[in-house]
């Protein structure tokens, strides 16, 4: 599926802006369930390289077995590689197909223009994945910025995304939802509900009849925790996708609409930068799967509040 998108041209940045939709139709839901990982070429045609005139054609099924091997050398070169979210990767083909010969010729006709690509949601894990496909062909020309960006990337990779920015609002549960992150809370479960030793241990360590705070915990309870965390982090082992690039989280007084218009209300928002791994786990609480924090609405309300707090 190739998600809704439109192009425009910013004078006052003297940019290209490209903006991808997010999720709305059953299309869109169903890219968003192609989860599954897949390999693709830095360049947006994902079968055919044109080297000194002469097509090449690049086995993209078999070329990368591992992400440490994302570079391959051959006669011609250097053919890089990257993996991401497979529906987004292919709607980001499907985008780049109508779109890059437009936007190569008028970056070609005027050296000063950048290309801006910018999305929610879907969106934003699109415009990454283009920002990625096209960072050799328009070299220092193009970036990404996402809001509420779901997980693109593999951890092992989107750190080196330095053209990509992904702005998450805390509490966001696309944050940190993949096939990767499934499946390690179930090997997590599964361990927990095969082993009745360790489970009488949590609760030895943790409160028998009501859950202690952290702060109630004994030293030798909370190192024994430590342990066990270590022991159970050890089964998961599934490869895990994280928002992409650098990331800003939103925090604070989040996404609660307060009324208050005060100076006071507004310092409440704060916007930080931070590690992609705190994304590298599902955290379960009662309020995880919250799709109304993902809501375009929400950051733009809290953009609003914080670009009026500087």
């Amino acid at each position: 599926n190739r998600p809704a998108f439109f192009l425009v041209r910013d004078k006052e940045r003297n940019a290209i802006v490209l903006s991808i939709r997010g999720t709305l139709s059953p299309r869109d839901v169903l890219t968003d369930l192609c989860a599954s990982c897949e390999n693709f070429l830095v360049e947006d045609n994902p079968e055919v390289l044109s080297v000194d005139g002469e097509q090449i054609v690049a086995d993209t099924e078999s070329s990368l077995g591992n992400i440490d091997e994302s570079i391959i050398t051959s006669d011609w070169g250097q053919i890089q590689f990257s993996r991401a979210h497979s529906g987004m990767v292919e709607a980001a083909r499907g985008v780049a197909r109508m779109t890059a010969k437009i936007i190569s010729d008028e970056l070609q006709l005027d050296p000063k223009l950048s290309l801006v690509i910018v999305g929610h949601s879907l969106g934003g894990g699109v415009a990454a994945v283009l920002a990625t496909m096209w960072k050799q062909r328009f070299a220092n020309r193009v970036r990404s910025i996402g809001f509420g960006n779901p997980c693109v990337f593999p951890l092992a990779i989107t750190s080196s995304c330095d053209n990509i920015i992904s702005v998450t609002g805390e509490g966001d549960p696309f944050a940190s939802f993949s096939l990767g992150h499934i499946a390690d809370l179930t090997k997590a479960l599964s361990k927990l509900c095969s082993d009745d030793g360790f489970r009488d241990e949590i609760m030895k360590h943790t409160g028998t009849t009501s859950w202690l705070r952290p702060e109630d915990l004994s030293e030798e309870d909370y190192a024994w925790c430590l342990n066990a965390m270590t022991f159970l982090r050890k089964q998961m082992n599934s490869e895990i996708l994280v928002p992409p690039g650098v990331i800003y989280v939103m925090s604070g007084s989040l996404f609660d609409f307060p009324t208050d218009e005060s100076e006071s209300s507004v310092k409440r928002y704060n916007i930080r930068t931070v590690d992609p791994t705190i994304f590298d786990e599902m955290r379960v609480s009662p309020r995880m799967f919250d799709i109304s924090r993902h809501v375009p609405a929400r950051y733009e309300n809290v953009l609003q509040r914080i670009a009026a707090s500087v």
